[in-house]
């Protein structure tokens, strides 16, 4: 499901909620009664539930010609921060393979889902008489995704960078090996899901269930002018202390202008993320750091946490904007020579470290932060210049 959204940047938040929903998969009823003689044979690949997410724009809900076909390939820049729930939702008599040989599945992503697929959050889903390998099928992002007009060098990584989370589940009748009442289903993602403790992959499913709630979706963005036209993937997410190192790409070029693609990709990155308390990650830009960026922290989890640290290659600082407000750094530490270390005392504590040009904060769940330049060039002893102070003075010299 996608829900359609306004245009405007500014309202770039949905909601989907969905309520006390049975759904059925094998039934009495024949998808191809007498091997075909029976009036009627639909031999399809079946799934339940598309991860939902939310768009920039939609389609109407009465398709009146057949350009917007299928309805679910939305060919629109995906929201910043869609929230998922899905209350009391039943599974019912799933097998991996119908009695016409064909695939099925509880879940699958989106085929059209290249941007931003937020955490799909199950609370008190019911899974009766359901085949292991019947749960889901997570997809590859598609090869052909990999071409100038749409996700460049690479293919979008959306569908590698979402995951399924439930609370209060129950099982009954035939149950999945991996069946427990707090659950969560995350993608076979290269750099990331070997690392993440209590998971097991699950090969025909192209997916890894796993009993570990310090799962989130680190979301952040460019607020620079120019986020549409400049690139800076890919980039890198890095676990301090780990070996995990997830490449993610931005999002799709979705605009089409007769023969000509519009070459505008929106410079926003969902990222998947495991973080325990004391988590810190590396986001390691291979182009310029955007000067302005957003960043959001999603989870089923309402403690996770985590801090994030951002190299600049140039020596002007930078600093944190909360509710439109500046967040002072932390206190000049003396014998360390620098502000003092962050200490994940409250959302947005931070410091600038100087000569290093190392930005370093303090994100929680739910929490919005943004950066911005400061006017100012930090060096390792308490001593700053403007940008304009400092080259008055010859610089470096």
């Amino acid at each position: 499901m996608a829900a359609r959204k306004a245009i405007e940047y500014q309202t770039d938040r949905d909601d989907i909620v969905f309520n006390d929903i049975f759904i059925y998969g094998e039934s009495d009823s024949p998808d191809c009664p007498q091997n075909g003689n029976g009036g009627f044979c639909h031999k399809y690949h079946k799934m339940a539930f598309f991860a939902s997410f939310g768009t920039w724009g939609g389609k109407d809900l009465h398709i009146g010609n057949k350009s917007p076909l299928p309805p679910h390939n939305v060919m629109s820049i995906a929201a910043w921060a869609t929230n998922v729930i899905l209350n009391r939702v039943s599974f019912i008599n799933f097998k991996a393979t119908t009695r016409e040989g064909m695939d099925q599945r509880a879940f699958q992503m989106n085929p059209f889902a290249s941007d931003n697929i937020p955490v799909q959050k199950f609370y008190d889903t019911q899974f009766i008489n359901c085949e292991s390998d019947a749960i889901a099928f997570f997809m590859e992002p598609p090869q052909k995704w990999a071409i100038i007009k749409d996700c460049g060098n690479f293919p979008c990584t959306a569908p590698k960078n979402t995951y399924f989370t439930f609370e209060r589940s129950r099982f009954s009748g035939l149950k999945p090996s991996y069946a427990a009442e707090n659950f969560q289903l995350i993608p076979d993602t290269p750099g990331f899901s070997e690392f993440v403790p209590d998971c097991e992959k699950q090969p025909n499913m192209n997916l890894w269930t796993c009993k570990q709630e310090k799962l989130g979706i680190l979301n952040f963005e460019s607020e620079d002018e120019d986020t549409l036209d400049r690139s800076v993937q890919p980039i890198y997410a890095r676990m301090e202390g780990t070996d995990m190192n997830n490449k993610v790409n931005s999002y799709m070029d979705h605009v089409w202008d007769g023969f000509y693609t519009g070459q505008t990709r929106l410079s926003r990155f969902p990222i998947i993320v495991y973080a325990p308390r004391g988590a810190t990650y590396d986001i390691v830009y291979t182009g310029t750091p955007p000067k302005k960026q957003k960043y959001y922290l999603d989870s089923q989890d309402n403690s996770l946490e985590m801090i994030v640290r951002i190299a600049y290659p140039g020596a002007e600082s930078r600093q944190i904007l909360k509710d439109g407000q500046r967040v002072d750094m932390n206190q000049w530490d003396e014998a360390a020579q620098q502000y003092g270390e962050v200490q994940r005392r409250f959302c947005g504590e931070n410091r600038f470290i100087g000569v290093k040009n190392i930005l370093e904060f303090y994100l929680t769940k739910g929490c919005v932060l943004q950066i911005a330049p400061r006017d100012a060039i930090q060096t390792m002893v308490r001593m700053e210049w403007t940008m304009n102070e400092f080259f008055s003075n010859g610089g470096t010299t």
